[in-house]
């Protein structure tokens, strides 16, 4: 599989990438200025020009902000997961649920109100949710064209429920959007989030064994079984962290969860506070741990 890597700038995360495979484009960037200045440039004169087709891997705003707001990308025709056509409809409803998500699940139990996210989430864009053509809706077993190259469509949920990681079983690559991240820990996706489920969507990947994924953020990854079982094994210690952590404790609100599970620090305590917030809510449907809002997570031992 012949594929070009360009790397988009990301708002939080340094940069995400999109993929041109013959006159496919993979996903689109996030809708912060700079990505998508960018993005029309390589479209109109540059590695990504005449592309005529665009897959989604997942609906989040760092993977589809090109979509809604570059017509040169917007215009084109666009294959998605199912379920995923909803949210580009009703993308400003989306931002404005993922914001209030992110904050809540953060927040602490002083009187502060939570912040919302406005450079990740920006809520001032005219986001082009009915300008968008969706030539092809996909499911999990289906095939989709990347390029000269027809996919198996490999549903891995976890950062999204509306994730697909198209696999070209003949070259052996796969394009994994964000179910593996770059450093192997869970990355959590706004409103689609699912830790359970997580777990699954790396299995999926581990029975296909690629030889390279290909991700939505970082350089491609030549050792895709040790790292699924990385991330696997991460997931594991992230729970018996929040377990030993409420274990010691008794009650964590978010915030301290993720201080005393996962050593955050005053740069990734917001961040880190989302993710403990999902792992403890998993938990709780596990009937380890009971957690309630007050707002903001907060979780106790049982």
């Amino acid at each position: 599989m012949d594929y070009e890597r360009v790397e988009l700038v990301h708002p939080h995360y340094g940069t995400v990438n999109v993929y041109r495979l013959g006159d496919t484009l993979v996903d689109t960037g996030h809708p912060c200025g700079a990505s998508r200045e960018r993005l029309a440039s390589e479209v109109s004169d540059g590695a990504l020009a005449g592309v005529e087709r665009v897959v989604l891997t997942h609906p989040h705003i760092d993977h589809v902000g090109g979509t809604l707001t570059v017509p040169a990308v917007t215009d084109l025709p666009h294959v998605v997961f199912e379920g995923a056509e909803a949210v580009i409809r009703g993308f400003d409803a989306y931002v404005r649920r993922a914001r209030e998500e992110m904050a809540e699940l953060s927040a602490g139990l002083d009187d502060e109100p939570p912040e919302p996210d406005d450079r990740y989430f920006p809520v001032d864009v005219d986001y082009a949710t009915d300008d968008v053509p969706i030539d092809g809706i996909v499911g999990p077993g289906d095939t989709v064209r990347l390029g000269p190259d027809e996919c198996e469509v490999v549903h891995t949920p976890g950062h999204s429920s509306l994730h697909m990681s198209p696999y070209d079983a003949e070259s052996g690559v796969m394009l994994s959007g964000d179910i593996v991240s770059t450093n192997g820990h869970f990355m959590y996706g706004p409103v689609h989030w699912d830790v359970g489920a997580y777990k699954t969507g790396l299995r999926r990947i581990r029975e296909r064994d690629p030889d390279r994924l290909l991700p939505g953020h970082g350089d491609p990854m030549d050792d895709p079984r040790a790292r699924v079982d990385d991330a696997l094994a991460k997931a594991e210690a992230a729970e018996s962290a929040i377990l030993e952590a409420l274990e010691a404790h008794g009650t964590l609100d978010a915030r301290e969860l993720a201080v005393e599970a996962f050593g955050a620090g005053e740069e990734s305590v917001a961040f880190l506070a989302n993710v403990a917030s999902v792992y403890a809510i998993h938990l709780d449907e596990r009937g380890l741990v009971e957690v309630e809002r007050r707002p903001g997570v907060v979780a106790s031992a049982v």
